[in-house]
C-alpha cells in the first residue's frame, strides 16, 4: 500500500492507494469518473463490469482513499506496439476536484506503477489532452514521463463531457517504471513567455506557448479556442514528426504555460 505521505507531506488524514475490488468499489469508481468528467446521466462511461474484468485479468484498477472515501482512481490494461514492445496502457486517472493539490494524483500513479511492476512490465503509456497544461506539467515534470507521440483528433469530435464539439488531439507519453520515482521531478529551466500557439528556440529545444487555464480560455472565447487547438495540433504534429519529444510544461506567467520539446534520443515505434 502506498500513501501520499510516502511521496510528499499532505494534511491529515493520509490518503492511501490500493487495488479496488468487488462490485461496490467499482460502482463508486464509475460514479467518481462521471463526476470528474462532468458526464450527464445518459453519457456513456466505463462500466463496473469492465473494471472487474480488468482487475481479474492482468489490468490495473487502483483507488485513492481518504479514510474510507474514494477520492481518485485509475485503470489500465496490457498493450503491445507493432515493434513488439510490451507496456501497460493507463486508460484513465481521475481525482475529485476538491482533492486537487494534495498529491493524490502522484500517489495514484505511483500505486498503479507498483501494481504494474509486480506483473513484470516496466513501461507505462497513456494519452492526454495537450491543451490542458496543468495535466501536462503533472505528466512531464512531476512524474517524469516523456511525450513521444502525437495523435491528431484521436477520438473524433468530442460528444460528451466538458469538451463537447472540440477535436480530441492527444499527446502519448511513455513512463519508465524502473526509474527512481523520487528523482522524477525535472529541473527544466523556467521558460520565458511564448505567445499562445507560437514557438521559440532555446538552444536545441523548441518552446510552445499555451493558455495556463484552458477551460477559462474556452469560456472566454470558444471560437478562438477552436482555432488555437488546430494551430497547436499543427505545431505538435510537425515537432513529433521531426523527432522531438515533450519533456516539460511549466508556467511562464499567470496566464501562459510553455511546453519544452527536445530531440528525442530514443527511437520511436
Amino acid at each position: 500500500m502506498l500513501t501520499v505521505s510516502d511521496a510528499m507531506p499532505v494534511r491529515s488524514p493520509a490518503v492511501h492507494v490500493r487495488p479496488l475490488s468487488g462490485p461496490a468499489e467499482m460502482r463508486a469508481a464509475v460514479a467518481l469518473y462521471r463526476e470528474v468528467f462532468r458526464l450527464g446521466e445518459t453519457d456513456p462511461a466505463v462500466s463496473p463490469r469492465l473494471l472487474i474484468s480488468l482487475a481479474h485479468n492482468g489490468g490495473s484498477v487502483v483507488g485513492a482513499f481518504d479514510g474510507g472515501e474514494l477520492v481518485g482512481f485509475a485503470y489500465g490494461f496490457g498493450g503491445i506496439d507493432p515493434s513488439g514492445a510490451v507496456y501497460h496502457y493507463s486508460q484513465m486517472a481521475a481525482v475529485r476536484d476538491d482533492q486537487q493539490g494534495r498529491g493524490v494524483g502522484r500517489a495514484l500513479k505511483l500505486g498503479q506503477r507498483e501494481q504494474v511492476l509486480s506483473t513484470g512490465v516496466t513501461a507505462m503509456r497513456w494519452s492526454f489532452d495537450p491543451a490542458r497544461t496543468r495535466n501536462a506539467h503533472f505528466n512531464l515534470d512531476v512524474l517524469g514521463a516523456v511525450a513521444r507521440w502525437f495523435e491528431p483528433n484521436l477520438l473524433g469530435v468530442e460528444d460528451v463531457g466538458r469538451d463537447r464539439g472540440m477535436r480530441t488531439d492527444r499527446l502519448i507519453v511513455e513512463w519508465d517504471l524502473t526509474a527512481d520515482p523520487d528523482s522524477a521531478p525535472r529541473r527544466a529551466p523556467a521558460p520565458p513567455r511564448v505567445p499562445w500557439g507560437e514557438t521559440a528556440r532555446d538552444g536545441d529545444a523548441v518552446l510552445l506557448g499555451l493558455p495556463g487555464d484552458w477551460d477559462a480560455h474556452v469560456a472566454a472565447d470558444r471560437a478562438a479556442s477552436v482555432a488555437l487547438r488546430q494551430r497547436v495540433a499543427d505545431v505538435m504534429g510537425r515537432l513529433v514528426a521531426a523527432g522531438y519529444a515533450a519533456v516539460s510544461c511549466k508556467v511562464a506567467s499567470g496566464d501562459t504555460a510553455v511546453y519544452r520539446f527536445v530531440p528525442d534520443p530514443q527511437e520511436k515505434n
